[in-house]
């Protein structure tokens, strides 16, 4: 791939999701532009930047989800949900015990592996509730991911990546060959297409709300505007995941850190939503023009990657 077709990819990421990618990620974006061209059978790269220059916003829209897709499993980062399970679960039962309600948003939800890993912790510890009003809200900007994730149909593979057989079996039917989502859990889910960069259309707030490995990808100035509107869809004292390992700037003017684990926040009361000048879709359009173009090489084989296990989280701190 020339660099500055490269650079051209990298201008649409920006203009219509809001991703800063540096160049580092060049293997990563290689890799899924070309199972893009080998699904839809074009001949190579500068065919499809060839078309995408035409400006036709629908294929410029299947090129931008495709490579938008994130990696994703089931129970991701296991302690974070085994203490959500243990912990977050039993406290926001307490606190919400009269109104009987629970809400979670799963923000970048990806083909739903999060969501229904939460919907899966909230049957396991709410277990003699089944009284309450249960909403666990999954979106993610790719329309592709949400319909997979409606579904809720997954392959052996899929099921094994996060969850042993009693998980599976508890929670997944065999139906056609793949494991599907039993009833109980698919109750409590529903999914929605919404990019971030997009205004709320709806006024639904939450007490507790999954953004993990989104929001890494936006450069700090849009960080600060994405986390404002994250936080005036949060539950008073409502509470924040990230990733783990992940730094968002202005974090701390919206959340504080939940003592003993590194991912957890808690929003601030009565914090005043900024008034932002510009619209955050209006992300800087990069010029396409490269005066290098000299070719890069490109990474056509995914076997290649490696897997690198997610660290450990701290145990839990008991509070003074």
């Amino acid at each position: 791939m020339k660099k500055s077709d490269f650079e051209y990819v990298l201008s649409l990421l920006r203009q219509f999701a809001g991703w800063d990618l540096s160049n580092d990620k060049y293997f990563i974006i290689d890799k899924k532009l070309y199972n893009f061209i080998c699904e839809k059978g074009y001949s190579s790269v500068e065919d499809l930047i060839a078309e995408l220059k035409m400006g036709q916003k629908a294929m410029l829209w299947q090129v931008v989800e495709a490579l938008t897709l994130s990696d994703t499993y089931f129970y991701r980062d296991y302690p974070v949900f085994k203490f959500f399970e243990n912990y977050m679960l039993p406290q926001m039962r307490e606190i919400n015990r009269s109104s009987k309600k629970l809400r979670i948003w799963s923000l970048g939800c990806s083909t739903g592996q999060e969501t229904y890993s939460i919907a899966m912790g909230v049957k396991h510890k709410l277990l003699g509730a089944k009284d309450w009003n249960v909403t666990i809200t999954g979106t993610d900007i790719s329309s592709y991911s949400i319909s997979r994730a409606q579904k809720g149909a997954y392959s052996q593979f899929d099921v094994q990546m996060g969850l042993n057989m009693r998980q599976i079996l508890e929670n997944f039917h065999l139906e056609g060959g793949m494991w599907q989502i039993n009833d109980d859990i698919a109750a409590m889910v529903e999914f929605r297409r919404y990019n971030l960069m997009d205004e709320l259309t709806h006024s639904d707030k939450y007490d507790i709300i999954f953004c993990r490995y989104v929001l890494q990808y936006f450069p700090p100035e849009i960080q600060r505007k994405l986390i404002a509107k994250i936080y005036s869809r949060q539950m008073p004292s409502g509470f924040l995941y990230l990733g783990m390992n992940e730094t968002v700037n202005a974090l701390n003017e919206f959340y504080q850190p939940v003592n003993g684990i590194e991912c957890l926040y808690q929003a601030k009361p009565n914090v005043e939503i900024p008034v932002f000048e510009d619209d955050v879709a209006s992300a800087p359009q990069v010029k396409a023009q490269s005066n290098d173009e000299d070719d890069i090489p490109s990474f056509v084989r995914p076997q290649n990657l490696t897997f690198r296990a997610p660290p450990a989280i701290n145990p839990l701190k008991e509070k003074n």
